[in-house]
């Protein structure tokens, strides 16, 4: 399975090849033309293709814009249409700016999408063959596998560990300390992360090092995904450097780590054992493993750490939510740490987090390639392009959010919230590639906000929120606070 994706969509200039059994093209950029009709394939008249985005440069295309503010980007395109072509590079890709699009995408169209295309393919030299990287045809194969590691009585183990990591964490902040936010959530969910990953005292260091690693990996990602051809990755950049420095060490941690549990294969419980059961039929099982290791990793250290971080910045804004979350969670916990069962009372949380995903979504940019010339009234998307849309920018409609840049937790209660609003969010994407620990993520968030909330204030230097995007996720900037106990 692997080869074959491997295969697909990969040049960044015109040409065809195979993909699953889907032949792919793709345009040169330099006249924003479609490809020259040929057999089975109508000739695609100006008038039905979608319209370009202004200010492409020859050759470069819109990656100067992009690399300048690429969330304004993303979210000036809504204006131009529901669907609008934009150049990276040579290559002409295609953004889709409204949530009923992106739906057809994830749900009733799902069939004519799939995870590929020349950035998702330089993604994959790193991530591998993953749940959050594999072609549908593998994904319907290692989700059922996967799948058991997230099931309830999981949650609760899962939730034990939390617990400790917050008691761990949150221990060492004494009254008037000065923390970075940010770092102290990335320390926290590397400790959740690699004790529910790897519950062999042995192995969880490893999985620590690894976890560290990450914010080099994941911005070197980045890079390589936006930035055309094959040479970038072989430039003598500091992020390149890192990246390759990083992964290499990444690699070597996960085949130890590995080698251990496969000298005593017992089941302990954790991620880890569900992975190399699910694993254990692949053709190339050691990758295998890799690429789901390395998925729940980025996921559950960078992903979660973000919105953490995010939550609590965006309620320090909010005084009204924040007193409203502190009074619930201190007649609920009475100073203690959330363990699972209390996490149905604590629902102004919850909505914090929710609501804070929703602002500042940390996955803020997607792709998928089509694998077939898909004609919709709104416009032709030929086979083989890549196609992209924004959690950040779907998020700001103003016609599925009112008043898009408040941060309201209220509109995600039971009597507020509209079919629309649960339709538009994409916080953990839809469908069958719904992120798989989406529960997971949510109760870790939500018990991090409701313990610390309670029992600190949190004083911050520069309220507000603050945005960098110099990574594959929306992570916050350096957001420093003053910790006083309650």
């Amino acid at each position: 399975m692997r080869d074959g994706s491997a295969r697909g969509c990969r040049s960044a200039f015109a040409g065809s090849w195979d993909v699953r059994g889907h032949q792919c093209r793709i345009a040169w950029l330099g006249s924003l033309r479609p490809p020259r009709p040929g057999p089975g394939r109508p000739m695609m008249t100006t008038a039905l293709l979608p319209p370009s985005a202004p200010g492409g440069l020859p050759l470069l295309g819109h990656l100067p814009a992009l690399a300048r503010d690429p969330l304004g980007f993303f979210l000036g395109l809504r204006a131009h249409g529901p669907v609008v072509r934009i150049g990276l590079g040579t290559r002409v890709a295609y953004v889709l700016t409204e949530p009923e699009l992106v739906r057809r995408v994830h749900v009733s169209e799902q069939h004519r999408f799939d995870k590929g295309g020349a950035l998702i393919e330089k993604v994959r030299d790193y991530a591998g063959n993953g749940l959050a990287t594999c072609p549908a045809a593998d994904h319907a194969v290692q989700r059922p596998l996967m799948q058991p590691a997230f099931q309830r009585d999981r949650l609760v183990g899962y939730g034990t560990v939390v617990r400790d990591a917050i008691e761990e964490v949150t221990g060492e902040w004494t009254h008037g300390r000065v923390v970075d936010l940010s770092v102290e959530m990335h320390r926290l969910t590397t400790l959740v992360t690699s004790r529910t990953l790897v519950a062999a005292d042995r192995g969880a260091p490893a999985a620590g090092r690894i976890a560290e690693g990450l914010p080099d990996i994941t911005r070197g990602m980045y890079w390589r995904m936006v930035v055309p051809g094959k040479v970038f990755p072989r430039i003598p950049l500091q992020v390149n450097r890192r990246f390759d420095e990083q992964t290499a060490r990444t690699r070597a941690a996960v085949d130890a780590v590995v080698e251990q549990y496969r000298a005593d294969p017992a089941d302990r419980g954790d991620l880890l054992s569900a992975v190399l059961a699910a694993c254990e039929e692949d053709p190339d099982p050691r990758r295998a493993v890799y690429d789901q290791v390395i998925t729940l990793l980025t996921a559950g250290v960078e992903t979660a750490a973000s919105a953490m971080t995010w939550t609590l910045r965006a309620v320090d804004g909010a005084p009204e939510v924040r007193d409203r979350i502190v009074e619930e969670a201190v007649g609920v916990l009475g100073g203690r740490v959330p363990a699972h069962a209390d996490l149905a009372s604590l629902g102004h949380a919850q909505r914090a987090v929710t609501e804070a995903l929703r602002l500042r979504p940390p996955v803020w940019l997607v792709s998928r390639c089509a694998t077939e010339d898909v004609d919709w009234p709104e416009g032709r998307i030929p086979a083989g392009a890549d196609v992209f849309f924004s959690p950040y920018a779907l998020h700001r409609d103003e016609a599925v959010f009112p008043e898009p840049e408040v941060f309201d937790p209220g509109r995600w209660a039971a009597e507020r919230v509209t079919a629309a609003q649960r339709g538009g969010f994409f916080g953990f994407g839809a469908g069958r590639r719904k992120c798989i620990g989406d529960a997971l993520a949510v109760n870790e968030v939500t018990a991090v906000v409701a313990a610390v909330l309670s029992r600190f204030r949190l004083v911050h230097r520069e309220p507000g929120l603050a945005t960098t995007t110099t990574r594959m996720l929306l992570m916050p900037s350096a957001t420093w606070v003053r910790v006083e106990r309650r």
